[in-house]
Formats: C-alpha cells, sequence, structure tokens
C-alpha cells in the first residue's frame, strides 16, 4: 500500500529540470505521483500530484478548484525567502498563527515548514545557521516544543474551526455569519500586511471566531 500514498518530490527547481525529470518518472511509471515545491508553472501543474506554491504566488482560481475536484493537493510554504510573516526566532509569535489564516485565505489544502528539527551545532543555545535567518531550521527545539510551534498549532486549530463553522452556516442557511465570517479571512492575504499588523489581526480574527 505504500505506493499509492507516496510520492517523489522535488523543490524549487527551473520548469526545464521538472519536465526532464517527470519525463523519467513517468517513463518508469505513469502511476507515481509527484510532489514539488516553488512556482506556479502551467506546463507542469497537471503532472503535480501536490503543488506546494512558495508564498505569495497564486494559482489561478480554475486551476484551484480543477485540483481539488481531481483530488489532487495545493499547498503554500515559506522558507528562508520571506522575512515577514515567518516564523524565526526573532518573528513575532503571531506570525506563526497568521501563516495559518492565510492558508485558508488563499483557498489552499495546507501549509508547509520546509524544516521541523534540523538542528543547528547547539540548538539550545544559537539557532542561526550561516548566512540564514535565525530558527529557519528549526521550529522546535530538543526536548521540547516552542513558542512559535505553539503559535502555528493556534493558527492550525483557527483553520479548522474556520472550515467547521463554513460548513455550519452553509448547512443552515445562515448567510449573513457566513459573509461575515468569509470578509474577515480574506484579508489575510500579502497586500494587507505593513509590516508589523499580522499579530493584531489574528487577534481581531479570533476576537470574531469567538462571537460564533
Amino acid at each position: 500500500g505504500w505506493f499509492e500514498k507516496t510520492t517523489i518530490a522535488m523543490d524549487e527547481r527551473e520548469k526545464s529540470m521538472m519536465q526532464k525529470a517527470f519525463d523519467l518518472i513517468f517513463r518508469a511509471d505513469a502511476g507515481y505521483k509527484v510532489s514539488g515545491a516553488g512556482d506556479y508553472y502551467p506546463e507542469i501543474e497537471p503532472k503535480m500530484y501536490d503543488l506546494c506554491l512558495a508564498y505569495g504566488h497564486t494559482l489561478p482560481d480554475s486551476v484551484r478548484e480543477e485540483r481539488r475536484r481531481s483530488g489532487k493537493l495545493s499547498t503554500v510554504y515559506t522558507c528562508c525567502i520571506e522575512a515577514y510573516p515567518n516564523t524565526f526566532t526573532f518573528s513575532e509569535p503571531g506570525e506563526a498563527s497568521w501563516l495559518m489564516w492565510h492558508a485558508v485565505a488563499g483557498g489552499y489544502d495546507g501549509y508547509l515548514r520546509w524544516a521541523y528539527n534540523s538542528w543547528t551545532k547547539d540548538p539550545l543555545h544559537d539557532s542561526r545557521f550561516r548566512s540564514w535567518a535565525a530558527g529557519d531550521c528549526y521550529l522546535v527545539y530538543p526536548g521540547s516544543s516552542s513558542i512559535r510551534m505553539e503559535r502555528l498549532v493556534e493558527g492550525i486549530q483557527d483553520a479548522e474551526k474556520i472550515r467547521i463553522l463554513r460548513k455550519e452556516f452553509a448547512e443552515n442557511g445562515e448567510v449573513a455569519k457566513l459573509k461575515k465570517l468569509n470578509q474577515t479571512v480574506s484579508g489575510f492575504m500579502p497586500e494587507k500586511l505593513n509590516g508589523q499588523n499580522a499579530s493584531q489581526m489574528v487577534r481581531n480574527g479570533r476576537k470574531l471566531l469567538s462571537t460564533f
């Protein structure tokens, strides 16, 4: 049963490189599933079972909906490039929650953070790694979690509550509540950020969730 649940993955590769890799993979077995993280290439997208877009990039609505109908996954990720919002050790903890709200607002199936526990030489005392932003390599510490990980979890819980409320409002015909919720969620996009308001946006969003 492993073949059906396994994907061959590549990250942040040029279109020509991915096309050559796909040709090789599907010649070996047309049933392979492929996943990848990076930019959106219209010529390659149909071949990808799991497509993870870099933060700031978007899929056309029609493409995203077709992928969902086909049972394919479309997610978003951040890495060392995005200074704000992110989950570095110097990031405001609320930024981690904001990213989960953004995943919902963008219509994604989830969020990917590239490293969970790729610990540096002395992770309990120094989270830097070469020229990368401090904390880029891990979300949790040896033997414990972290504030940014816990705030990420809170954001996931928010996303799940939003999913449940949307379903309930739609089934019960509560149009006004659904519209109010969707209007708030839709604001969690890059163009709404000013470099310092991510945490406040999350607080405002949770205030609304608590009223339902």
